[in-house]
């Protein structure tokens, strides 16, 4: 495939530059010129570039990685999700990432180098994930990094939401630097999220289940029994609960002091007592060190992550019995009392979550094959403390004494105080992996290369957990140790190039095998084949079939058993929002999946000279037993799984087992289409500033020229020999070059030093043009149900019913990504849109949800700060600044949940479903070459 200008560097990136006459380190180096020259043509094997015969759908060059305004490669692929997510497998979309055409240990690697330091991305199909060892599930995109770069960044994040309440900051320093012999990455952040409150989004909440209040409601003993008849007779009407009055904190008040609150209970607003969002502080450092040792690759990869959040859950409460004849009772009969005691503050939640990581990875060559070693090390420790609230055994013990002193109505006393032991729960996971991939030919065949990959692996895992839960402690530990051997085979059959069976184009088979063997899930098999299709250039077909057995994983099967109460949700069988509490954790009863899935995929490139790409995929996933978390109240989950619900008499839902299941099947089919669009535009403003630039730089060299004639031709002190180069990094013999983008570029462009926006130390600054760029996909499901048992009625996701508290599946997803930038200039927008959905949760039709469609909008505009910019030139330590203003959901729209009349249920409130809503990130961004 003839590739454009910015691939030109695989011929002449490490050709010499012809001899020019040298400037020291202080004065200016060459200038860059246009990013987006005329397309040059190479031939031969591209830089980096990924082995086999499957081509990139997608290549982004420097120009299109500038255009995203990006601050590293977890960023950029953000942005860059709806062309890199595969629509089959249980990666989640997730694409295989390599760095140079090579293998990986993992994300933690390559996720803080900043875009700027990027040669171009390839994105490829899923089948070239087979010739890397993987399944062919997901989509492979290989980052090609300069080949020299050298910077310190430093960015500072600022956040708020618009409508209040949540605040957040960001700060992060990075250093890389690249060169022949490897690199070095070190990245620190610290982020800071403070909590929010229902208070701070206006939430009704519920009713309790119980008429707790914090200056009291009393009952009768028996729920909906009569308190007194002599306060009935006052009332004119049976009183079941009434409403202590304030004065009762003081003092015993007479019988008719609860005549105003008869039938007309008290009622505590929780909602400054409970979080939508917890306060967070995340504390992330990343360090990389990459060296050739002889002809192998080495890397080495070491993280730590903290996390610690708080959220609180509403205040303690307790009920106790008031005797009759007890001093602050003026009733009759012994009564109930419910009470929230706020003077202790807010039952609380923590967490506290640490994770270690260690990764390394080896690859070199032997002939024409390639080899590699990578290996991981993972711990993750989770401390979590859920306040029960205060024990009521000592007051109660008071009241049935008689004791005097105590008034149940009024405040506390600390001697009084006992304080319930703490949920508490303990888990500790380690992992580790080791694999050996080789790949290369095996064959020659008329049409080509047979092309293998043989891959063995290794894993051990094992979670420890503890729990103490209402006074019981339970303990778990669960190990597994697996191994696999995985291979992978291509057969060229017919290649337009070599002329054989030309007429079909270029067609090839591929075939995958794997067998693993688990300790506690015995043997797994999976297996794969497909073919790749051109039959003319710039048309591809892609059809592969993959079936694969997968066991759940450590924490599904052994995670500590946590209850969280206080949960809202609604319960669909009633139509009703209740406060609940949820059992969270492992279910050691899961048994594996298996999974077949099918995608045809047609891919092309319409036009030679225009960047516009289109690709089709249909997808068919089949599996049975799938692993879910579990679902939503629903009658036909209830049906199934009636266990899992806690009810009392009345019907009202207590609690869920909230814990994964196994479904008997799911079944879904899609059908995604999408395209991408890329074009370069004209920049009178940076052509200017760089034509002054190079009248600037001619005019030096021709003062330096003269003064070296004036010296009888020698060279000033301090200065080379003409036709001799710097020794330094960012120093290059004066007159164009193929930059390290893949354009011509000077060796330090208006960054000074080796240090700015073309080759060199630097490089990949704003650019000297502009660009448009659009990408559109379009989802189209046109199944999507699961059978619970057989026997039972199918869920059928798209037509009434629901797996999750969010409705069913959208038939309809639009993603779309656009954006342009110009001298340094950029504005991005990021639209997504979703399908109404509906959900028939009860026994009738008419207990019907609709979930209205959404459509959500980011916006982001950014300033690189370059020469393009007058008050830049005069200020040259602005140089490599970013400033970005950010809007996240800019027309803060959230999720519309309507019942059959119309209204909003109260667990579906728009401060529920998404509590921060609008945001807005202000961003300073600054680079040091």
């Amino acid at each position: 495939m003839a590739t454009s200008a910015q691939t030109a560097m695989a011929a002449a990136q490490d050709a010499p530059a012809p001899p020019a006459p040298a400037t020291p380190p202080s004065q200016e180096q060459p200038a860059p010129t246009d990013d987006y020259g005329d397309d040059i043509v190479v031939t031969g094997e591209l830089r980096g570039a990924v082995q086999g015969d499957v081509k990139p759908e997608k290549v982004l060059n420097p120009a299109d990685i500038r255009a995203y305004g990006a601050g590293s490669i977890a960023e950029l692929l953000t942005e860059l999700e709806p062309q890199t997510r595969s629509g089959r497998g249980r990666s989640s979309g997730r694409p295989v990432l390599l760095l140079s055409g090579r293998r990986i240990s993992s994300f933690s690697e390559i996720r803080d180098i900043p875009p700027e330091a990027i040669e171009r991305i390839d994105i490829l199909p899923e089948e070239a994930a087979l010739k890397l060892g993987y399944s062919a599930d997901q989509r492979v995109v290989n980052i090609v990094l300069r080949r020299r770069f050298r910077a310190i960044t430093g960015e500072a994040t600022g956040t708020f939401a618009t409508a209040g309440g949540r605040t957040g900051a960001d700060l992060e320093l990075g250093i890389l630097r690249l060169s022949n012999n490897g690199r070095i990455n070190l990245n620190v952040e610290l982020e800071r999220d403070n909590r929010l409150l229902e208070s701070q989004r206006d939430i009704i909440t519920s009713a309790p289940a119980q008429p707790w209040d914090r200056i009291g409601n009393v009952t009768g003993l028996l729920a909906g029994g009569e308190i007194d008849p002599r306060l009935s007779a006052l009332a004119g009407t049976t009183v079941t609960v009434a409403g202590a009055p304030t004065a009762a904190a003081s003092g015993a008040v007479p019988l008719n002091g609860f005549l105003a609150a008869a039938n007309n209970p008290n009622s505590t607003d929780l909602s400054p007592y409970r979080t939508l969002a917890p306060d967070t502080v995340d504390l992330k450092i990343n360090g990389v060190l990459a060296r050739n040792l002889g002809k192998v690759a080495a890397t080495i990869n070491l993280s730590l992550e903290q996390v610690q959040n708080e959220s609180l859950n509403g205040l303690p409460s307790a009920s106790l019995t008031l005797p009759a004849g007890n001093p602050f009772s003026p009733f009759g009969a012994d009564t109930r009392l419910f009470r929230y005691y706020d003077q202790f503050g807010p039952l609380t939640r923590s967490s506290n979550n640490q994770t270690l990581h260690g990764g390394f990875a080896l690859n070199s060559d032997i002939g024409r094959w390639r080899w590699s070693v990578t290996g991981n090390w993972d711990r993750a420790e989770t401390r979590s403390v859920n306040e029960t609230g205060i024990d009521a055994t000592i007051l109660q013990a008071r009241l049935d004494a008689g004791d005097v002193t105590f008034n149940p109505f009024g405040p506390l006393a600390s001697d009084a105080i006992v304080i319930r032991p703490a949920d508490r729960a303990r888990s500790v996971s380690n992992a580790g992996s080791l694999d050996l991939l080789l790949n290369g030919p095996i064959a020659k065949l008329p049409a080509g290369d047979v092309m293998t990959s043989f891959k063995i692996a290794g894993q051990t895992s094992d979670l420890e957990s503890e729990s103490f839960r209402n006074g019981v402690t339970a303990t778990g530990r669960i190990g597994r140790d697996s191994g696999s051997v995985r291979a992978n085979i291509d057969l060229p059959i017919a290649s337009r190039g070599r002329a054989v069976l030309s007429a079909l184009g270029n067609f090839s088979l591929n075939a995958n095998a794997e067998v693993e063997q688990l300790s506690d899930f015995g043997t797994l098999f999976t297996y794969g084949y497909g073919a790749n299709w051109s039959p003319i250039d710039g048309i591809f077909v892609i059809a592969s079939t993959t079936r694969e057995e997968g066991a759940p994983t450590a924490q599904q099967l052994g995670n500590p058993v946590i209850a969280t109460p206080n949960v809202r949700v609604f319960d669909f069988v009633r139509g009703e929002t209740v406060d609940i509490t949820r059992i969270d954790g492992g279910n050691p009863g899961l048994s594996a999946d298996n999974r077949r899935v099918m995608k045809i995929g047609l891919y092309g490139r319409p036009f030679k000279d225009t960047d516009l790409t289109f690709n089709v995929d249909y997808n068919r996933s089949v599996i049975h037993n799938p692993i879910a978390a579990f679902p939503t109240a629903t009658a036909e989950l209830e049906a199934a799984f009636p266990s899992r619900f806690v009810r009392d008499g009345s019907g009202q839902l207590l609690r869920i087992d909230n814990r994964p299941v196994n479904f008997e099947r799911s079944e879904r089919q899609e059908i995604r289409w999408g395209i991408n669009f890329s074009k370069p535009i004209s920049s009178p403003l940076t052509r200017k500033a760089m034509e002054q630039f190079m009248a600037q730089r001619a005019a030096r060299q021709a003062a330096r020229q003269q003064a070296g004639d004036a010296q009888g031709g020698q060279p000033q002190s301090g200065q080379p020999q003409t036709g001799q180069a710097q020794g330094g990094p960012g120093n290059r013999p004066d007159g164009p070059r193929q930059g390290a983008g893949g354009r011509p570029g000077g060796g330090g462009g208006f960054g000074g030093r080796g240090g700015g926006f073309g080759g060199g130390r630097g490089g990949g600054g704003p650019g000297q043009s502009g660009r448009i760029q659009l990408s559109l996909y379009h989802t189209i499901a046109l199944t999507d149900r699961i059978v619970i048992r057989d026997g039972l009625p199918d869920l059928d996701l798209l037509n009434g019913s629901a797996t999750g508290s969010r409705g069913g599946s959208p038939r309809h997803q639009v993603e779309l990504r656009a954006g342009v930038v110009r001298d340094g200039i950029g504005i991005r927008l990021n639209a997504d849109w979703k399908s109404a959905t509906r959900v028939v949760g009860g026994a009738t039709s008419s207990d019907e949800l609709r979930f209205g469609d959404q459509t959500t909008v980011g916006l982001r505009a950014f300033a690189t700060l370059g020469p393009q910019f007058k008050f830049v030139r005069d200020n040259r330590w602005l140089v490599g600044t970013r400033v970005t203003l950010a809007v996240d959901n800019l027309f803060d729209s959230r999720l519309k949940v309507t019942d059959k009349s119309g209204a909003t249920p109260l667990s579906y409130q728009p401060g529920l479903l998404d509590p921060v809503g609008r945001t807005v990130r202000i961003s300073i961004r600054k680079m040091f070459f």
